[in-house]
């Protein structure tokens, strides 16, 4: 059995300790996206994942060499991208999009990506309706 003691002082530490796991259980943007500068793309969703802790919405679009390119396009929480305007029906497969985001850094965790990646900033649809996501810096 703990002593009482030991128990109080467990419970300290846990409490002093925890917030600073919990700050690691979510990046901040400047990580792995690079927040100096934003680059734009216009695709065709070719899969979405919709799902916590970021939507993502990948869309092939044309290289400049011709080849298709699948770019993977983080999106805020779903709930963030409802509260956009946006829905999991409007931007299923098959769909035209143009992004403006900040694209993925070299060297960070997402190079664990298959494809290229963008963080966006803007999203518009083909019909010209546009939602603006606040990215957290």
């Amino acid at each position: 059995m703990i002593k009482p003691k030991y128990s109080l002082i467990l419970l300290v530490l846990t409490g002093l300790l925890m917030p600073r796991f919990c700050l690691f259980a979510h990046h901040a943007t400047a990580i792995d996206f690079d927040t100096s500068r934003t680059i734009k793309l216009s695709g065709v969703v070719s899969k979405l994942n919709w799902s916590n802790p970021h939507t993502h919405v990948w869309i092939d679009v044309k290289g400049e060499n011709g080849e298709t390119e699948h770019w993977d396009v983080e999106l805020g929480s779903p709930g963030a991208v409802i509260v956009s305007g946006l829905s999991r029906e409007v931007l299923s497969p098959g769909t035209t999009i143009a992004i403006v985001g900040y694209p993925a850094k070299a060297n960070t965790s997402s190079d664990l990506r298959r494809d290229p990646a963008v963080c966006a900033t803007q999203l518009t649809l083909a019909d010209g309706t546009t939602a603006q996501f606040v990215v957290g810096i």
